[in-house]
């Protein structure tokens, strides 16, 4: 990946101008150029964008075939569109990466193995020339999405950071369908490239799956952070356990994000909320974290289960919704905190005030009576 970017060489004029309104125009991810994924090398492509509208693999609500185009349209919203220097993190990961849209994979609403087997062949295809990050889709797509990116790369052992609700390990999924959104995680780890202690779950509340699957899981070493625990505990002290679990003895690190992970009064947007999830700040801040600390060489992320018909303010994909913007920025932070971890900082250039942030004037002594 090169680190001698800008901007200005994606969007041109338009990176500091906002001379389009963000109603017009091709709605591709952020509006960036839209490559086809054989030219991804060709034309020094670092980041991919993938869409892998899937839903015919969960078992509650559908919806989330719109996922992808309600993540895209949300990310038009901002204006100006073009530059995105964060302010906290004092970065714009467009000074660093060439990032494109590379469309959606070819799903066959009829069939839904073959679809999954679409997404698997169009993440290799991505991932053999940069990092894809894919956007569903229910979530068992993950399944191809880590088959697909292990494979072009020739991982033989991953480390998986998975932020969801439910753990997804069942052996045949919710209703006995071995490739459903359930079941993703379990035919990871049957691929025998992945070991349970290089798996964390981070978010896991409710009542499915049920303590034998959990038993397992325990049983394969790997863990799990509950979203009380995630409420109730130090953010870091969980990044750091799931970043150095997912990194030891392992060649690469998949993050997976399901937004039924958060509260759904701040993520409606999905097939299957239950209530005591978590607030964006903690996921923002976890995944920007958990990404900081990751190579950016070997690495992969997908976000979930977005479904914009359940979405709050979104009645038609026109401008996204609450759930889908989730989406979009935390999109915009995992490509932000690869820019820094390419650089080995914790922190870019954020414009701070001249006086530091708090009370500036020393406490005044009571008088003496």
């Amino acid at each position: 990946m090169s680190d001698e970017r800008s901007g200005e060489d994606i969007y041109g004029e338009k990176h500091k101008h906002a001379n389009e309104p963000i109603f017009s125009g091709v709605p591709t991810f952020l509006k960036l150029p839209e490559v086809e994924r054989d030219e991804l090398d060709d034309e020094d492509v670092d980041i991919g964008i993938l869409g892998a509208p899937l839903d015919t693999a969960t078992t509650i609500r559908p919806g989330t075939r719109y996922g992808p185009r309600a993540v895209r349209a949300a990310s038009t919203v901002p204006s100006p569109p073009y530059e995105h220097f964060n302010i906290e993190t004092g970065i714009d990961p467009f000074d660093n990466f060439s990032v494109a849209d590379t469309g959606d994979a070819q799903v066959s609403p009829g069939d839904t193995r073959q679809s999954q087997l679409n997404i698997e062949d169009a993440v290799y295809e991505i991932s053999e020339q940069a990092t894809p990050i894919v956007i569903g889709g229910d979530h068992s797509i993950s399944y191809p999405d880590i088959k697909g990116w292990a494979e072009a790369n020739g991982y033989e052992d991953i480390g998986l950071i998975h932020f969801d609700c439910h753990a997804d390990t069942g052996e045949d999924g919710l209703t006995g369908f071995e490739y459903d959104h359930g079941a993703w995680v379990k035919r990871v780890y049957d691929e025998g490239i992945m070991d349970g202690e290089n798996y964390t779950l981070i978010g896991p509340r409710g009542f499915w799956p049920g303590p034998d699957t959990y038993e397992d899981m325990r049983e394969a070493d790997m863990k799990w952070y509950t979203a009380m625990e995630v409420g109730n505990m130090d953010l870091d002290a969980i990044v750091q356990d799931a970043v150095e679990r997912a990194t030891d003895g392992t060649d690469a690190v998949w993050v997976s994000f399901d937004v039924d992970v958060m509260e759904p009064a701040y993520a409606p947007g999905t097939g299957e909320p239950e209530p005591g999830g978590l607030i964006p700040r903690e996921a923002i801040y976890m995944v920007r974290e958990v990404v900081k600390a990751l190579d950016p060489e070997d690495f992969g992320f997908d976000v979930v289960e977005v479904s914009p018909a359940y979405d709050v303010s979104d009645s038609s994909s026109y401008n996204g919704g609450i759930t889908s913007g989730l989406a979009n920025r935390l999109i915009i932070e995992v490509m932000g905190s690869m820019a820094l971890a390419s650089k080995g900082l914790e922190e870019g250039s954020p414009i701070k005030p001249k006086e530091p942030l708090g009370p500036t004037g020393e406490a005044e002594t009571p008088a003496d009576d």
